[in-house]
């Protein structure tokens, strides 16, 4: 009996009610320079990114990200790293670590509300409907990852 309330209560605490939901709009100052929004992305499945430099875990699963991201790619999905804090340790991050994702910065924290992430990592997979269909905080394995792209992936 305590095993399955365990259970029960970790699916309660791990279900993100912004599942099904339609994906809040943002534009966002790029990294590198330049702007990106979400209406970009229409039509194509993306996964958001959110970290920080300061977070372990997304200093761990970044690398991760940006090696498999080429894949993800071919399975018809984008990754976007959305950085909590200042474009500058963002940018000294990627540049020194080689990652190789499109990368932008949430500086007041506004898109990172509006996704309601709690804590950083969390990754959110928009389908190319536009409506959330995955999300998660914590650090991702790469089969996972490469099984939500199946999800969504239009073949």
């Amino acid at each position: 009996m305590f095993v399955a309330a365990a259970i029960l209560a970790g699916l309660v605490l791990t279900r993100d009610s912004v599942i099904n939901q339609p994906a809040p709009a943002f534009s966002l100052p790029e990294t590198y320079g330049g702007r990106v929004d979400l209406e970009s992305y229409r039509g194509q499945p993306v996964l958001l990114v959110f970290w920080m430099t300061s977070c372990g875990i997304c200093r761990a699963e970044l690398p991760l990200l940006s090696r498999i991201a080429p894949e993800l790619r071919r399975k018809g999905v984008a990754v976007v790293a959305i950085h909590l804090g200042e474009g500058d340790e963002a940018r000294d991050y990627l540049r020194e670590n080689s990652i190789a994702l499109t990368s932008l910065i949430d500086t007041d924290g506004s898109v990172s509300r509006a996704y309601r992430v709690s804590g950083v990592p969390k990754l959110v997979l928009i389908g190319a409907d536009g409506k959330i269909k995955r999300a998660r905080a914590g650090l991702a394995r790469q089969d996972t990852l490469l099984a939500w792209a199946d999800s969504v992936s239009p073949s």
